[in-house]
């Protein structure tokens, strides 16, 4: 019997899909002891269309409710509900602030009537609210859930995320005036959100260790694969990408993730020594990452990587895998585990170190660092967050 209360978890991603999510791995945990009522991301008309023309895969029976927009999925030998929205008008790019916010009024108020249904059905009771990186829903709505406690889980900074920077910035201010706690997953997070609320929380990202300490293997081929787990976006530092194949001919890259990058993933594409493989569910990672001898974090150094804790950095380790960092953010952690490299002639030189200096030695203390930082460990801290006024309130 699950002990803990009612979880409402309203998100900007979606539970399934073709990468790792934060806020995934953290249900799944929590799942164990609460109920969980996991919110989709709140899919547009225009994701509609795209499907109906084959350009995208949006769940659109469910959208429509011709199926049961209510579901229950199994997670880690838990169950989870998951609801997904009616379609919502795509606004962000509408730069009046006032138009904006009146379509978004109206939006919510069809989001928050899904909600109430799904918890009307499901006997769901002052629910604590945990949002997800999303304060354009979570504003209008806050206090209107009948939530005991409503938590902003905030894992990227939102003025420099290209998908919703236009409002976000302003309606995450106004959000964070509103919540009980925020939860934060890195240094640069922590201190950006301290300074506009008085309770936040720092929870690393984490690992699911038993999965990818699956993609651990003896180092005994002749030609070496460095290997990149994750998106082919906007976060990546190409010329530095350029320089490492051209230099380094004699070694593969493989790239292991979604391709949003096109022309990006198509100029590295046109070297003898790359392999992409797109995008994979996060189960079929591993096979992937048995061929790797080296897994490298080539970000670009801008306002938004400067906020990440890379959740690929505990992938590596779990596998032991020697680490070459770009120096894109605090990652003072793993400064005995890693090489943070500060320019592209320094992260060569880090390749060919490590490649050449690796021991069983260091890739099984890699790999008892990752331990230390699976998902299970992360949810602990996060429940002493949920109960925090309960413990309080038992002590007085």
């Amino acid at each position: 019997m699950k002990t803990g209360k009612d979880i409402v978890c309203i998100t900007m991603t979606t539970w399934e899909g073709d990468y790792m999510k934060t806020i995934v791995h953290m249900m799944t945990q929590l799942a164990k002891n609460h109920r969980v009522l996991f919110v989709d991301y709140p899919f547009t008309v225009k994701d509609v269309a795209t499907t109906i023309l084959g350009k995208s895969k949006a769940p659109v029976k469910r959208m429509l409710g011709i199926e049961d927009r209510l579901r229950t999925l199994e997670a880690n030998e838990n169950d989870v509900y998951h609801l997904t929205l009616p379609p919502i008008l795509p606004i962000n790019w509408m730069n009046n602030e006032g138009s904006y916010q009146k379509i978004n009024q109206v939006q919510s108020h069809i989001v928050r009537n899904s909600i109430l249904k799904a918890m009307k059905t499901l006997e769901f009771q002052d629910p604590i609210v945990i949002n997800a990186f999303n304060p354009i829903i979570g504003l209008p709505l806050a206090g209107k859930l009948n939530e005991s406690k409503l938590i902003y889980y905030c894992y990227d900074e939102i003025r420099a995320a290209q998908w919703c920077g236009k409002h976000g910035g302003l309606m995450e201010d106004q959000f964070l005036q509103k919540v009980d706690e925020v939860i934060v997953t890195s240094e640069g997070l922590l201190s950006s959100k301290s300074k506009k609320h008085p309770s936040v929380s720092l929870v690393k990202n984490g690992v699911d260790f038993k999965l990818f300490h699956e993609a651990y293997h003896p180092q005994m081929k002749a030609r070496k694969t460095i290997g990149y787990v994750g998106s082919v976006d906007f976060r990546l530092n190409y010329e530095l990408l350029e320089h490492l194949v051209e230099r380094l001919p004699e070694y593969d890259f493989h790239f292991v993730g979604r391709i949003t990058e096109m022309p990006s993933a198509m100029s590295l594409d046109k070297h003898a020594n790359v392999q992409f493989f797109g995008a994979q569910q996060p189960n079929d990672i591993t096979r992937f990452m048995r061929e790797f001898d080296l897994g490298i974090i080539p970000f670009a150094k801008n306002d938004f990587t400067k906020n990440i804790y890379p959740l690929k950095i505990n992938v590596y380790l779990s596998a032991g895998l020697p680490v070459i960092s770009t120096d894109f953010a605090e990652l003072s952690d793993f400064e005995s585990l890693i090489s943070i490299a500060n320019n592209a002639d320094d992260f060569e030189t880090y390749v060919l170190r490590e490649l050449e200096a690796n021991t069983s030695d260091k890739e099984l203390k890699r790999i008892a660092a990752a331990k230390q930082n699976d998902w299970s460990a992360r949810a602990e801290l996060v429940e002493l967050i949920l109960n925090k006024d309960e413990s309080f309130a038992q002590q007085a």
